[in-house]
């Protein structure tokens, strides 16, 4: 399983002029190295660490660090037993151990470039009903751009 250190800059410096507002990066905005897993971690793995590191989705990438899909905290939940299941705990846990993220991830998720504007990735993100997008150059994950940094940026606007 990958991981990648997360470089989170909730600081980032304000937009002032109205013109900037409409030519804002998702480069300027974005969370810069997501964590991200590999295609042979389990749901296990992918759920520790969404919980330890306090994020709610995880960029899937192969051995050479190609983004091949993308797996929410939902889809780890949706592929989650049914809590009026008869299995006991011990089969739980088991059934988590075994699966692997591919079962349960997107794949070949929509994606943004880091040139893209913070405005069309909103536009994006609300035409797909989706949180967050996975930032790309050359197939490989450079960044994440979540509902959290569009709401930094708005904030920033003051």
């Amino acid at each position: 399983m990958t991981v990648l250190a997360v470089a989170n800059d909730p600081q980032k410096s304000e937009v002032s002029p109205k013109s900037d507002v409409t030519d804002a990066l998702v480069a300027d905005w974005m969370t810069p190295s997501p964590y991200t897993c590999t295609v042979d971690a389990t749901l296990a793995d992918a759920r520790d660490m969404m919980a330890e590191y306090r994020c709610r989705r995880l960029p899937v990438v192969d051995d050479e660090g190609h983004l091949i899909g993308i797996l929410s905290l939902g889809d780890v939940r949706q592929a989650a037993p049914s809590s009026v299941s008869s299995l006991s705990l011990f089969e739980i846990n088991y059934f988590w151990a075994k699966l692997p993220v591919n079962s349960a991830m997107t794949p070949d998720p929509l994606t943004l470039a880091p040139t893209d504007t913070v405005k069309d990735a909103c536009r994006r993100m609300l035409a797909h009903k989706i949180s967050g997008l996975p930032v790309v150059v050359d197939h490989k994950v450079v960044g994440i751009f979540t509902e959290t940094d569009a709401l930094r940026f708005l904030v920033s606007l003051d």
